[in-house]
């Protein structure tokens, strides 16, 4: 550990804090006044560099050092970033970050990203060199839960010092980044030395799923625990002390280049003495016909108690099922799990071993001091919860932080410690939990029958993974009455956390879906009805059950994390869960992962083709318990194989068309003479047909979804992922990969898929009930008359000036996901809102409806956001809040005359668009059918934000909402706006034209690229960025500048084409 004397010279010379207030150094002095340009900026840089001896580079322990850092803090990044309050999540900090720094690039400085959301300046060679990170982060991981010390210098400059010289690194904007940091100087201070260096991500193939849950909710049913609480007083909540970071020193883990063991190999590696870190593909047993206590969950989370079940285990978990009952395991020895494949790493070693020795020596050296040492804790935690998920890891120098094995490898070390410690007090106390939760459980306990005090269940050794009651609660008639009463173990389960709630500041968690139990004596929720429909016509709400003959849940959204609970986006997820469809061919069936499986016997009717979804295990896990249902898309060859006329199929109504070319007919008549029904009758009850998706089900089984690929679109703007007419294996691969990127399989179309994407990804503030009565109740206000004046895409043009035309290139840009691109930081509204009739003064903060006097446009050189289309106003036109904010900041002041607000709001789309963001980024790699699928999410967006405010296919039903349709419409046309003014007030550059997300500006530079006049920061693929769409000579463009709407697009060069060979001489020969 790096000696603190030094380290905090070290910091003290590395870091400056940057405030509201000013420039501080770590131990607190004052080095300037408040730094809120980026002039300053650099001026502060090079001052403190030159003349102070400030901001050196830090020594790495090689022969690398880091870069020093400039740490910007609360009001300081709202000064020198961007004073927008909405911008605190770190993604959209950092884009504004860049964009402020932009201009330094022409003033001699290199701008480069840092590790995740940093930005690196840098200028000079050699010993004048000067290299500084730049931090924002408006509320300071290190400051924890208080608010007031997010302007506080001094308090920061501490934490930060005492951190570093510690753990010997600097803490970053996250618990997990500033743990990875730790993990990231003790590999490097392994170099050219003796010890194991992890240097690449452990990426699992697609197919295995790492089961990284500890132990999903579990609850004991209301009659076993009524006799508990006869002989109880007391409820104790008992968890194990930092499980995962105890676990994790312990652990042997893989890393390399994995090997996959098939048959015979992979049974054998499993039985030997000393098995190879990795995963296993097993059968686990039926639970209730193994010889385990029904007072306990079973062993592991995928394990049933009716069925077997194949699953993929972990080594650890190969350990724990073979111990004796009696030390928590099953007895279920390696040869008897039907081993049948293996993904083994053959080097291994104690890889965080070093790097969990220091973080417990940190919560030693914390030990009176509070708020670092649950610092040190939620960073540990953070980080091992981390290892499952990619997305903190997108940064190349940071990918080696992947590790789903070695998660679900640290979950199945606590899960099987704290079986072991339920079974030692049933001997000693003769107690069962009542509730089991991640590594925690609920007991109720009595007086001790020898002293009459309390029994504490506590371990008595002090060792990190003890268990340790941490808060209690007396029995009450109330809880007894509330027991009695419940339903089903949901409800039994929500009133024993509950009672706990209040007792301490660490309450249990509440029942959360995605971690059930999948067995029966997990937690079970209320049943709702599955009625047969059509699946062109069913709700959009609708849901599905996973396992046969289980009820649907019409809530399978996951719940987030409550306090007691670790708390994140990725909380509890597996890494894998499931394939969504297959495709049958004329050939065979075709899985996602290029798999052809040749059918033993011709299929006859479409509930034999319904039957291949149960024997090849489809069904997209959305929870633990709950998952879409399996689909099989049928080609247009083995239609015709099945005696439907595709032909005949009518181009202006697919669905309809089918559904009357397939009544009746043998493939039909004969899966319902077997039993079969068939979802769609319609009108006539006594109708069986298909249409292009139609749910087919026994009342023995879940229903599976048939898809006639014959019946949908094939042009690149519907269905994309059908447009190059792939083979049926890459059809059934895009599926796939649509679904991994999105974590939600396509579904029926592009606005059923987005409407329950919507619906799925509910925030941490609302229950499940509250979400879809609340908060995506179908909205009962229509929009004012005349809002789609203002409210609408920009199409806009004007002439060129005497100097524009000078120029001789014309480059078109798109906005890559211009509406969604605004969505993160927009508060959208919720129920109803409260009209002023007399107006209202102006709150950016509140979403509405405001009628104002339109000003004259001020400024020729852009669209104006008041009026995006040109249109002559003879009077007051209602806009929406992002609109009028947007023109306050240029400097117009309309009248308000009147306004709709809405009181409740909250960024209750906010989940939607980072799915759609992590997909668009995951998808686009140089591969046709990742680019297919990724084309194919952009569709879903799109109709997404179309069909919330559509009357005829959404009024009446869940999230329609014409509202918030038009404030993210509102919100896109105004970061446009944002961004045409900037660059204009920067570069002197302004828009010649710009129709809905496309901007259009005159060069001399040939290249799109290099002509973008916006900088590196606006340029990309990402959304929000510009990147290059068509080009053209101007000349030839100006009959399309005409100062009215924009109709050129159609004349430019595709971008593509027109960088392999662009028009570059006089004449414009090419």
């Amino acid at each position: 550990m790096t000696d603190s004397s030094t380290a905090s010279l070290v910091v003290e010379r590395h870091v400056v804090i940057v405030t509201g207030a000013g420039a501080f150094t770590v131990s607190g002095d004052v080095l300037t006044g408040p730094v809120d340009s980026i002039d300053k900026l650099a001026k502060l840089i090079e001052w403190a560099h030159d003349s102070r001896g400030l901001l050196q580079s830090m020594p790495t322990g090689d022969a690398d050092v880091d870069p020093a850092r400039i740490w910007v803090v609360g009001a300081g990044c709202r000064q020198l970033i961007t004073p927008n309050p909405d911008v605190g999540d770190s993604p959209g900090l950092f884009e504004q970050l860049g964009q402020s720094l932009a201009p330094l690039v022409g003033r001699g400085w290199e701008l480069r990203q840092g590790k995740g959301h940093t930005v690196v300046l840098a200028r000079g060679v050699g010993a004048h060199r000067v290299s500084v990170e730049i931090v924002a982060e408006m509320h300071p991981w290190l400051v924890g839960e208080r608010d007031d010390l997010v302007e506080d210098a001094v308090e920061l400059g501490r934490r930060l010092q005492r951190w570093s010289s510690v753990l010997g690194a600097l803490p970053a904007g996250s618990g997990a980044a500033s743990a990875a940091a730790i993990n990231d100087r003790i590999m490097r201070a392994r170099a050219g030395r003796r010890g194991a260096i992890v240097s690449r991500p452990g990426v699992l193939p697609a197919h295995v799923m790492a089961e990284i849950r500890i132990q999903p909710l579990w609850c004991a049913p209301a009659s076993e625990v009524e006799e508990e609480f006869e002989h109880s007083d007391q409820l104790v909540w008992l968890a194990q002390e930092c499980p995962q970071l105890a676990a994790a020193g312990t652990l042997t883990f893989g890393y390399g280049q994995p090997q996959v063991l098939d048959g015979i190999t992979a049974a054998a590696a499993g039985a030997a003495q000393k098995r190879p870190f990795g995963l296993w593909r097993v059968t686990l047993p039926a639970a209730g016909d193994l010889q385990l206590p029904q007072m306990l969950p079973p062993p592991h989370p995928q394990m049933r108690l009716d069925a077997p079940t194949q699953a993929w285990v972990t080594t650890e978990d190969l350990d724990g099922l073979a111990k004796d009952v009696r030390d928590g395991g099953a007895a279920l020895p390696a040869t008897g799990l039907g081993i049948e494949q293996a993904i083994v790493w053959p080097q291994h070693s104690r890889l965080l071993e070093a790097w969990s020795t220091r973080l417990r020596e940190a919560r030693e050296e914390f030990a009176n001091d509070a708020p670092l040492r649950a610092l040190v804790d939620s960073a540990a935690a953070e980080y091992l919860q981390a290892l499952a998920n990619p997305e903190p890891w997108a940064h190349p120098a940071w990918r080696q932080h992947f590790q789903p094995a070695w998660a679900a490898a640290i979950a199945a070390r606590v899960r099987f410690r704290g079986r072991r410690a339920a079974m030692r007090i049933s001997r000693e106390y003769r107690l069962w939990p009542l509730y089991a939760r991640d590594a925690a459980m609920i007991y109720a306990t009595g007086p001790d029958e020898a002293t009459g005090e309390p029994i504490d269940l506590s371990d008595t050794h002090s060792r990190l993974g003890r268990m340790r009651v941490t808060h209690r609660a007396p029995v009450t008639d109330e809880l007894i009455l509330e027991v009695l009463t419940a339903e089903n173990t949901a409800e039994v389960a929500a009133a024993l956390s509950a009672a706990l709630e209040g007792h301490d500041q660490r309450a249990p968690a509440a029942v959360a879906p995605e971690v059930e139990a999948s067995d029966t004596r997990g937690v079970e929720s209320p049943a709702s009805e599955t009625p047969a429909v059509d699946a062109d016509q069913r709700p959009l709400d609708e849901a599905w059950p996973t396992s046969e003959g289980s009820p649907a849940n019409k809530d399978s959204t996951p719940a987030p994390a409550t306090a007691g609970t670790q708390s994140g986006r990725t909380s509890n997820r597996t890494v894998s869960v499931g394939a969504p469809a297959a495709v049958l061919h004329t050939d065979g069936l075709w899985l996602a992962d290029g798999t052809r499986i040749e059918l033993a016997t011709p299929i006859v009717h479409v509930g034999q083709v319904a039957e291949l979804a149960y024997t090849h295990h489809l069904g997209y896990h959305l929870t633990a318990k709950y998952a879409e249902p399996g689909q099989i898309w049928i080609t247009e060859a083995a239609c015709q194989e099945f005696g439907i006329d595709v032909e005949a199929i009518s181009r202006r109504d697919r669905a309809k068309s089918l559904r009357q070319l397939t009544e009746n007919i043998d493939f039909v008549t004969g899966a319902v003479n077997e039993g079969w029904s068939l979802g769609g009758a319609g009108e006539d009850p006594n109708a069986h047909r298909l249409g292009t998706w139609t749910r087919v089900y026994r009342d023995d089984k879940r229903g599976v979804m048939i898809a006639l690929i014959p019946g949908m679109g094939t042009g690149a703007d519907e269905m994309p992922i059908l447009s190059d007419e792939p083979t049926p294996g890459q059809i059934a691969k895009r599926l796939q990969l649509l679904a991994d990127a999105l974590r939600f399989p396509w579904k029926i179309n592009a606005g059923v898929t987005a409407v329950d994407l919507m619906l799925q990804t509910r925030t941490k503030t609302w229950s499940p009930q509250e979400w879809r009565d609340v908060v995506f109740a179908p909205s009962t206000t229509a929009p004012p008359f005349g809002i789609g004046d203002v409210e609408s895409d920009f199409d806009w043009s004007r002439p060129p000036t005497s100097d524009e035309r000078q120029r001789r290139y014309i480059h078109a840009y798109d906005r890559g996901g211009s509406y969604v691109a605004g969505i993160a930081g927009l508060e959208l509204p919720i129920g109803d809102p409260v009209h002023h009739p007399d107006g209202a003064p102006f709150n950016a903060k509140t979403p509405g409806y405001w009628l104002a006097e339109i000003p004259e446009t001020s400024d020729w050189r852009l669209p104006y956001v008041l009026n995006p289309r040109g249109l002559q106003f003879t009077g007051p036109k209602w806009v929406c809040t992002p609109t009028l904010e947007r023109a306050i900041e240029l400097g117009y002041q309309p009248q308000i005359l009147e306004a709709w607000l809405w009181p409740r709001h909250g960024r209750v789309l906010l989940g939607w668009y980072e799915r759609f963001r992590d997909a668009s980024a995951m998808l686009d790699i140089d591969d046709p059918d990742a680019q297919a699928a990724r084309d194919q999410a952009k569709i879903i967006r799109t109709h997404g934000i179309g069909i919330i405010g559509s009357d005829e296919h959404l009024k009446g039903k869940p999230a329609y909402s014409p509202e918030r349709r038009l404030h993210v419409l509102a919100k896109a046309k105004a970061n446009i706006v944002y961004r045409l003014h900037q660059i204009g007030e920067k570069t002197g550059q302004w828009p010649l034209a710009v129709a809905t997300d496309t901007v259009l500006y005159a060069s001399d530079d040939p290249d799109p690229v290099t002509a973008w006049p916006g900088g590196p920061e606006s340029f990309g693929r990402g959304f929000g960025q510009y990147k290059p769409e068509g080009s053209g000579l101007l000349d030839e463009h100006l009959e399309h500048l005409n100062g009215r709407d924009y109709r050129g697009k159609r004349d430019l060069i595709p971008a593509r084409q027109w960088r392999a060979n662009p028009l570059t001489d006089a004449e414009g020969s090419r």
